[in-house]
């Protein structure tokens, strides 16, 4: 774990040169000044988490195909062992990960288990986790990328991969974090590092102004989704800035990194500042044990990108001119302005990795309040992890959405991912907060999938068809 040292190392090695915020991360990592374009044949790794989809694979290919490797190694070192090795109480050769402290396993697509084969696999996980000291999240703690940033996993500064395309929301507290796939993970696992790494061009999206009522964050990414399309950001890292960044909530910053991977972006980041470090300070006093640790990192909060940085392109946009958004079937890039369609829709979702938050679901929970789900609409509601649901419960949120007809479910993907609680029959119509709308996304490939804010589905829950949310604000 990073002292103090570290961090003035970090300093240093940024410090001679203009450089992006990813520029950086990546310089601190491989220990040298790095630019846009660069090849990097081996980037070295702060954090690694793995999902119950991708990590029973990746355990069973990691114990199959590195046991000879540790082997080897022992056989050469038997009497004064390496790093990797380890030895049982039988004298034989124990497989290792690289730091079980950077690691760590979060079930969270198909929680509770829906199948015996999801059953077999996530307890694989936490056997696996016992026998090398990894921390295992219990089923219904979170959604990955939600609980990796509000348990203190990830900070800022540091590069993180994981089993999952939406690694890119971690961005949101300036790490650059990105998926990677089976393979890549069972390396990783292993090292600690990944493999020919080109540092990604930075493509500047500048922000200004303030967002009307009843319009969000999830309302400007897909206003940008929108303009760019599917690959209009391909393999760059789509960077956030302006007064309206500045201003916007962690909760917003999530739900604009979290997409950033729908415009084929490498990943999306935020430059770290006060409310990062606020963000970072409630983590602190949630869990004491991690102060003393936490605290240095508060430090890189401060690694920003220079003023005369050079981007890829830069693109500038009022956020006081954006209407509340839905993204068409059969893409999130099909971005049109909410009053200009009134789709039925029988199913609705809250949830997600996307948006599923608490100011997520304060704005929901706004526009429910005192009113019903309209009687041909099955409305879910998935809090993102249990500190979220528990806040909500707390506070009532729950029960103004169960008072107003809505399935509340304990934290999982769920729905988003297709695999359980909400999946899509043919012929249904769904609107839903989360990050994808792709054919057969969520279900049914004969389903039709909407895109939106917690607060257009809210209020489209109780008219029974896509509606613009902002009436439900002026009244």
């Amino acid at each position: 774990m990073a002292g103090r040292h570290e961090l003035e190392v970090f300093r240093q090695v940024v410090a001679s040169r203009s450089q992006t915020i990813v520029e950086k991360i990546v310089s601190r990592a491989v220990g040298r000044n790095v630019s846009a374009g660069e090849h990097i044949d081996v980037l070295p790794i702060d954090k690694l988490y793995f999902n119950e989809v991708i990590a029973p694979p990746a355990i069973i290919n990691f114990q199959e195909d590195f046991r000879g490797v540790f082997a080897e190694v022992a056989g050469k070192s038997h009497k004064k062992p390496g790093e990797i090795v380890v030895w049982d109480e039988g004298g034989k050769v124990k497989l290792k990960v690289f730091d079980p402290a950077r690691v760590c396993f979060i079930p969270d697509h198909t929680v509770p288990s829906c199948s015996v084969k999801v059953a077999q696999g996530v307890n694989l996980m936490k056997q696996f986790a016992a026998d090398q000291g990894i921390k295992m999240y219990k089923e219904g703690d979170g959604i990955e990328h939600t609980v990796v940033t509000e348990e203190g996993f990830v900070r800022p500064g540091e590069v993180v991969v994981a089993t999952d395309s939406h690694t890119d929301t971690v961005g949101a507290i300036g790490a650059l974090g990105f998926g990677i796939g089976t393979t890549e993970a069972e390396y990783a696992l292993a090292t600690g590092e990944i493999y020919d790494f080109f540092v990604p061009d930075t493509y500047k999206f500048e922000i200004t102004g303030d967002f009307a009522p009843g319009v969000s964050a999830k309302d400007l990414i897909l206003t940008i989704l929108g303009r760019l399309k599917e690959d209009g950001c391909s393999k760059k890292v789509a960077e956030y800035a302006g007064d309206t960044i500045s201003r916007m909530k962690m909760d917003g910053r999530f739900t604009m990194c979290n997409m950033s991977v729908e415009m084929s972006a490498r990943t999306g980041i935020v430059n770290p500042d006060e409310i990062t470090s606020e963000f970072i300070h409630d983590t602190v006093a949630r869990h004491p044990e991690l102060s003393e640790e936490l605290s240095g990192k508060i430090g890189r909060t401060g690694v920003r990108s220079d003023e005369d940085a050079s981007y890829a392109s830069v693109m500038e946009l009022d956020a006081g001119r954006i209407e509340p958004q839905v993204a068409l079937p059969h893409s999130p890039a099909n971005a049109t302005p909410a009053s200009e369609i009134t789709d039925e829709v029988n199913v609705v979702f809250i949830g997600s990795c996307t948006n599923a938050r608490h100011t997520d679901l304060m704005e929901a929970a706004k526009v429910l309040k005192g009113r019903k789900v309209h009687s041909n609409v099955n409305l879910l509601v998935i809090p993102a992890s249990r500190l979220v649901y528990n806040w909500a419960m707390d506070e009532g949120i729950l029960k103004i959405f169960s008072d107003a007809g809505a399935n509340i479910e304990s934290s999982n993907c769920g729905p988003c991912f297709g695999k359980h609680m909400g999946v899509l029959s043919p012929g249904d119509r769904c609107l839903s907060t989360s990050n994808r709308n792709y054919k057969g996304r969520m279900g049914s490939p004969e389903a039709l999938i909407y895109l939106c804010s917690p607060a257009t589905a809210a209020a489209s829950a109780v008219e029974g068809k896509i509606t613009d949310p902002r009436r439900y604000y002026a009244a």
